[in-house]
């Protein structure tokens, strides 16, 4: 894949995803058609951006701190889908399989609304900021509220009594509230750090990382569900609501790539 994809459509020679006006794309044409040898030269050197984007991405602990976040809000995701019906069943008196996904259904509802309520509130608490914050800390703010929340969440359906078919729904859907919102945020966070060009690499790191910690979810919480019950379970996902705290701490005031450069500008 590195060998053959290339950065972006102009390498290809595609025309360019920033439309530029008719008089570039005319002076740029007149230019490769009268320095046919020039252009040749500098393809390789094009085709090199991706590594070059990767690398600066590497190079931003922002980005890692995010990453690692991402892994532990996936493990209490994947966590939570590969196991709740078992949970429903094993300790909420669920009847079988269909009625306990049934209640697992309130996950993705619940999700689909922290979804978009997590934008609204990051992008008014952006619109509010003062000036010199940080604007993609701002975003972490939302994400951190959202991971007490999942916590929450968590101890609230552990407490909920069997027979409260209901609450157990509404606690389920909360949490999928909550995991969602910070599974979109951190994504948009970790593109707005980075330059325009590096997005598509930022997004790769933090997807990498992501879906290490849902392959976490798998095996080693099966030994622990095993080694310690349902209530090892839960303390696992509470445990990794904390150290996802931790980690956002560290980026709770980021700058985002535009605020950089403007400050690198005026300096």
């Amino acid at each position: 894949v590195l060998a053959a994809v290339r950065d972006k459509p102009a390498d290809l020679g595609y025309p360019s995803v920033d439309a530029p006006a008719p008089a570039a794309t005319a002076a740029a044409a007149k230019q490769g058609a009268a320095q046919p040898q020039q252009q040749q030269e500098e393809k390789p050197k094009a085709s090199s951006g991706m590594m070059e984007a990767l690398k600066s991405v590497m190079k931003l602990p922002a980005v890692w701190a995010l990453a690692f976040t991402y892994f532990f809000i996936y493990v209490v995701r994947a966590g939570v889908t590969n196991w709740m019906v078992f949970y429903l069943m094993a300790e909420k008196g669920a009847a079988d399989a269909g009625t306990a996904a049934l209640t697992v259904s309130g996950m993705e509802l619940g999700g689909l609304a922290g979804s978009t309520v997590a934008g609204l509130l990051s992008d008014r608490a952006i619109r509010s900021a003062k000036d010199g914050s940080g604007l993609v800390g701002k975003r972490i703010q939302v994400v951190m509220g959202y991971t007490v929340a999942m916590a929450g969440a968590l101890l609230a359906l552990q407490a909920v009594p069997a027979e409260a078919k209901v609450l157990q729904w509404i606690a389920i859907a909360a949490l999928g509230f909550s995991i969602y919102g910070p599974q979109m945020l951190i994504g948009l966070s970790g593109a707005e750090l980075v330059s325009p060009k590096a997005v598509g690499a930022s997004q790769g790191i933090l997807g990498w990382i992501a879906y290490l910690g849902a392959a976490n979810a798998g095996i080693p919480i099966a030994h622990v569900v095993q080694s310690h019950g349902w209530a090892g379970f839960f303390t696992a996902m509470l445990g990794a609501c904390g150290v996802a705290l931790l980690l956002l701490a560290t980026v709770a005031n980021a700058q985002s790539y535009g605020q950089r450069q403007a400050k690198a500008a005026a300096a």
